[in-house]
């Protein structure tokens, strides 16, 4: 069985550590040996030692705390509570060595002052001595933001409004401050940040530090390489990786305690010039499985979907398309978690799973083990399922199970790359998939983006001139008066945008369009067709959020191919 030491000083901060510890223990499910180092020679600054019964007493409320927090989980952990004699970081080491310990998590407030600079931190010392890795954590950004705002209230400063937003110290800063503890801290700048992706990349003597909030790259910090490689380190450490191979592309997740509830992180690290590079992406499970009618499609868009998940209940082929980064796994997962009734089997193979979902049949893709899309899709073929989700098709092999799956009585969903619907059966027919099959098999196509939505605090309405006026007429919807510009405020982050919408264009087949599809029919007649048969396009529907105030002509211009009329 695997074992976690976690030395405790009773400070709130230790206290705070204790619940990572714990969620730690749980999910490798370790002994967790809680341990409290007694050294009467060093009492805590400007304090007296403290007496016996007073000791008591705290290890008292450890145990009480330790208790709670094991019972506040179906899963219990298995945990040992020692009381040792002696300098807290030999003894730690000791014991640690002794005991055949996997791993250390303690808290690193402890000396601060003079006396850190005297005889040193006793975490940095258990680091360096330890036999196994350490997670050393400190108090959480948040909570050291609120005693700072209890101490101004003592002191008789302005108090700050329950809705306006706590000023932190720089990020790097903070990040610098975090030591043991600053992938943690990191990770949950990005999540209070709403962030999908945190990039660390070595520039001149530093690390950048970006993140991609609602669909845009930014500058979030940059940290001198005393911080930001001990950073790297720290997510490999997290993710269970080899920190001493620097020089081979790495993916791994990494496991988060239960702080992160909801939340996961993949991490994404390879050699570039001048050092290593690591992508986190954080996915939320709530923006995942989310119910269709919060995805930003029109109601007689909705209506489609709903009738195409209808009809294709007991087999056919939905396909979710479009560029990198455009929602597509997030829709396939909501038509997916529709379907969920608890009476059929769903099965899915990805590359690798955006979350982990125990109502389904899960399967990752692994090359060094023979395990590709098509293998692993002939393999879940064989489990009787009902509905099958594929993360995407990426060659002729894995298109033909996919729609061989369908003509069986399969339900199949999966993602393809293209620009519209119209372009879709010509990549279909590029992977040699056959007109007939195709024709039959298809049971609907929904192409999509994502749009940034208005800061609803910010945005000004003005005038819509006539050259754009014209867009809205090219695509037979009657132009506004007024539309709205983005303009930018603390809310917001200055960008004038606050989160992202889909932008939809859904296609149920008619009889005339299965028919086209089976002659053959070239991309254009497709489209034409489809207007004809009153499939909305992406621009139309990109209009109509423009319409009603919930995005711009420029994010639309930049994000839907082509340009609207009285662009320059």
């Amino acid at each position: 069985m695997q074992k976690i030491l976690f030395p405790t000083d009773y400070s709130a901060a230790s206290n705070a550590a204790l619940r990572y510890a714990v969620s730690l223990a749980r999910q490798s499910d370790a002994l967790l040996l809680v341990v409290h180092v007694v050294a009467p020679s060093l009492p805590p600054a400007g304090t007296a030692a403290p007496p016996d019964d007073h000791m008591a007493e705290e290890e008292a409320a450890l145990l009480t705390l330790l208790t709670t927090v094991i019972a506040a989980h179906d899963k219990r952990v298995l945990h040992e509570f020692r009381s040792v004699h002696g300098d807290p970081a030999k003894e730690i080491v000791r014991l640690a060595e002794h005991e055949h310990v996997d791993l250390i998590v303690m808290s690193s407030a402890g000396r601060t002052g003079l006396r850190r600079m005297l005889m040193g931190s006793v975490a940095e010392a258990v680091v360096r001595l330890a036999p196994c890795p350490v997670i050393s954590l400190k108090e959480p950004v948040e909570a050291k933001a609120a005693r700072r705002l209890a101490k101004a209230a003592a002191r008789g400063s302005r108090p700050t409004a329950a809705n306006e937003p706590i000023e932190f110290e720089d990020p790097a800063t903070v990040l610098a401050e975090a030591g043991g503890s600053s992938a943690l801290t990191l990770l949950n700048f990005g999540v209070n940040a709403r962030a999908t992706d945190i990039h660390l990349y070595p520039v001149e003597n530093a690390i950048d530090v970006r993140m991609r909030i609602d669909g845009r790259l930014e500058h979030f910090c940059r940290l001198p390489l005393d911080v930001g490689h001990p950073l790297v380190v720290q997510l490999k450490v997290l993710a269970e990786v080899d920190i001493s191979d620097p020089f081979h592309p790495q993916e791994a997740r990494v496991p988060l305690g239960d702080s992160f509830a909801g939340i996961e992180v993949r991490m994404t690290s390879v050699p570039v010039l001048g050092g290593e590079s690591v992508a986190l992406r954080l996915l939320k499970r709530e923006h995942l499985l989310r119910p269709l009618d919060s995805l930003g499609l029109t109601v007689a868009a909705r209506g489609r979907l709903q009738e195409m998940l209808r009809r294709g209940g007991g087999e056919g082929v939905v396909l979710v398309t479009g560029p990198a980064g455009s929602g597509k796994t997030t829709t396939a997962y909501s038509m997916v978690h529709t379907l969920d009734d608890g009476h059929r089997n769903i099965v899915t193979v990805e590359d690798p799973p955006e979350y982990c979902v125990p109502s389904y049949r899960q399967l990752t893709t692994n090359p060094r083990h023979q395990i590709t899309m098509t293998s692993g899709l002939r393999t879940l073929l064989r489990m009787d399922p009902d509905v099958v989700l594929v993360g995407e098709i990426r060659d002729a092999e894995t298109a033909e199970i996919a729609m061989r799956a369908a003509s069986s009585g399969k339900f199949v969903i999966t993602t393809l790359h293209t620009r519209d619907v119209a372009s879709t059966i010509t990549a279909l027919r590029d992977l040699h998939i056959d007109n007939r099959s195709l024709g039959g098999n298809l049971t609907g196509i929904v192409s999509q983006r994502l749009v940034r939505r208005l800061c609803t605090a910010c945005r000004q309405e003005v005038p819509l001139d006539a050259a754009t006026a014209q867009a809205f007429t090219d695509e037979e919807l009657e132009p506004p008066a007024n539309v709205f510009k983005a303009v930018g405020c603390p809310q917001c982050r200055q960008s004038g945008y606050y989160e992202r919408i889909g932008v939809f264009e859904v296609a149920l087949p008619s009889r005339e369009v299965r028919e086209a599809i089976e002659r053959g029919t070239a991309e254009e007649e497709l489209r034409d067709l489809l207007r004809s048969c009153g499939t909305s396009s992406l621009r139309a529907d990109a209009l109509a959020k423009v319409y009603d105030g919930i995005t711009t002509l420029d994010e639309v211009n930049s994000m839907i191919w082509g340009r609207l009329p009285g662009d320059a």
